[in-house]
């Protein structure tokens, strides 16, 4: 729920989140709007979609749009149109390891090279679709620092966007140097949650 909140869309704004499915994310934003906006939710898998747009059916929500793309090919009829862009990005899933200790067996350093190329990727392409001034957030659910912040130095480095303060978006408890910075970094020993990490940019 947090990136929710670090996103913060206001009623009435255009909100593109690529990597959708299931459609938690989508929902809550569509709450933080009070319904009114629009929110175009996307992903890769049709059969994903469906649960995106069976929740938002059973919650009365109007605002929300699905369409099956992948967030790595260009869609020019969007850009420079959104106010603000999520991008949940897939990635290697370290974060939840306590859940999925299996997990630990299964990834191999090819595999994390190929993520976050399509990490990449999927950045470079979701910031395109912003109006100038509009923000886009980052996450994973992944304690992977190649993942995560070496991602966002490599995306500040290359595009014209900013980190932005996290602080005014999230609870005093889990503030410290890093959000201030614009991001945070969060551990299952530490926070008593599963392992995230969320960025907030902003397009100069």
């Amino acid at each position: 729920m947090l990136v929710g909140h670090i996103l913060a869309p206001e009623k009435g704004e255009r909100i593109l989140d690529v990597c959708s499915a299931p459609g938690g994310k989508a929902t809550h934003l569509r709450e933080l709007m009070h319904n009114e906006g629009y929110i175009l939710a996307r992903d890769i898998h049709e059969k994903k979609l469906n649960l995106v747009a069976d929740t938002a059916k059973r919650l009365g929500i109007c605002i929300i749009e699905t369409e099956e793309k992948d967030a790595t090919e260009l869609d020019e009829k969007l850009v420079n149109t959104m106010d603000k862009v999520l991008v949940d990005a897939p990635c290697s899933g370290l974060g939840i390891i306590r859940k999925k200790p299996d997990i630990k067996w299964k990834k191999e350093n090819r595999d994390l090279e190929s993520l976050i190329n399509i990490q990449r990727k999927i950045l470079e392409i979701s910031s395109q679709y912003l109006k100038r001034n509009g923000v886009l957030v980052y996450s994973t659910c992944t304690i992977s620092e190649k993942e995560n912040l070496e991602n966002i130095k490599w995306f500040i480095k290359n595009f014209d966007f900013e980190l932005e303060d996290l602080n005014p978006y999230i609870p005093e408890s889990i503030q410290n140097h890093d959000t201030k910075k614009g991001y945070i970094q969060l551990y299952p020993h530490i926070h008593n949650t599963d392992g995230f990490f969320i960025a907030r940019l902003r397009k100069k």
